[in-house]
């Protein structure tokens, strides 16, 4: 399995693997998604209007600046397809997705390794490559996926100022920002409005628990760049009930709030936990943790019908490398009894 979650091929365990709130999916959602199936009888609106504008409001933009997509994951597949890049630069390790599609495209892919060795931000000699590179696009994950490492606003500005300088196109993925405690202090979304070579992805996917419906958007203000990639995807390729839940999460703003935060005082519980069984956890955000330890984890937890996320298969880990995400208290010090035994 390339990703996470994969609960169909191994039923009845309790899975640490997949990066969803542990609150589960706010019950207006569901109540929302259900009136959406007594509705789908008819298609779906192919421009997604309502949607649309619950999502703008939700994050303080305009409607026109918004491509709705069947999770983010469809739309990064239209943002690639739409770009069609021969050369692009990723920071290693970072979701998997994005190497996926860019070897779809035949785009070659320059590697920035120097994150691998704290795991903190994306320091000077980045910003130095940046300068240099000859990438037409950067793709950039903030909170990072698998290391929930953070770019600091400082750098964040620079590193905008320079892809805007050198035209190169810049696309941040921030699925998992509104864990944070002050999401927008983080988010590029600030500094979308006069920059063409800026897009920002985003999803209600992990933040609502509602990985299924599949509700992903796009956020930038080159109407010809979000023209260009509604070409790349399907018609009514967001169904009603995720159209419906959609626009009730983007109504849950305080039930968010309050999740998050309890998220993160158990994440920090969870890490001082993890760093007395001698495990090496790595400073990082959003609602999972990542942390070294030794090979073979992934199968020990399994056989204890546990699933957590072996990440020797991103590029620049090596096995011993994993990820979980937070969940409540009672199964939290479950993995923790398993962890324990090795």
């Amino acid at each position: 399995m390339v990703h996470g979650g994969d609960i169909y091929r191994n039923p009845g365990v309790l899975d640490f693997s997949s990066n969803c709130n542990c609150f589960g999916m706010p019950e207006a959602v569901k109540e929302a998604a259900l009136s959406g199936v007594q509705s789908a009888a008819v298609y779906p609106d192919p421009e997604c209007e309502q949607l649309r504008e619950a999502i703008a409001e939700y994050e303080q933009m305009d409607a026109w600046q918004i491509l709705c997509g069947n999770g983010a994951s469809e739309l990064l597949l239209a943002f690639i397809s739409a770009l069609h890049p021969k050369r692009a630069l990723l920071a290693a390790p970072c979701f998997l997705e994005y190497e996926r599609v860019l070897d779809n495209v035949g785009a070659e892919i320059e590697w920035y390794e120097g994150i691998r060795e704290g795991f903190c931000r994306l320091d000077q000699s980045f910003l130095q490559l940046l300068e240099h590179t000859n990438a037409e696009l950067v793709i950039l994950c903030n909170p990072n996926n698998p290391t929930g490492s953070l770019i600091q606003p400082e750098d964040l500005e620079q590193i905008i100022e320079i892809t805007k300088k050198r035209r190169i196109m810049l696309l941040m993925d921030e699925c998992f920002i509104d864990f944070l405690e002050d999401p927008d202090r983080f988010s590029a979304k600030r500094y979308l409005w006069d920059n063409p070579y800026l897009a920002v992805l985003k999803a209600f996917t992990k933040t609502f628990a509602c990985a299924g419906l599949r509700i992903g958007y796009l956020m930038a203000s080159d109407q010809d760049l979000l023209c260009n990639c509604k070409k790349h995807l399907p018609e009514w390729n967001v169904s009603v009930p995720a159209t419906y839940g959609g626009i009730a999460a983007a109504k849950e703003r305080e039930w968010l709030s309050i999740t998050s935060g309890e998220i993160r005082k158990e994440r920090e519980w969870m890490r001082k936990r993890l760093e007395e069984q001698g495990y090496q956890v790595y400073p990082g955000e959003a609602n999972f943790l990542f942390f070294t330890g030794k090979e073979g984890l992934y199968e020990h937890c399994l056989r204890h019908h546990i699933l957590i996320r072996d990440c020797s298969n991103y590029h620049g880990l090596d096995k011993g490398a994993y990820r979980i995400c937070v969940r409540n208290r009672g199964e939290n010090e479950r993995l923790l009894a398993v962890l324990k035994e090795v």
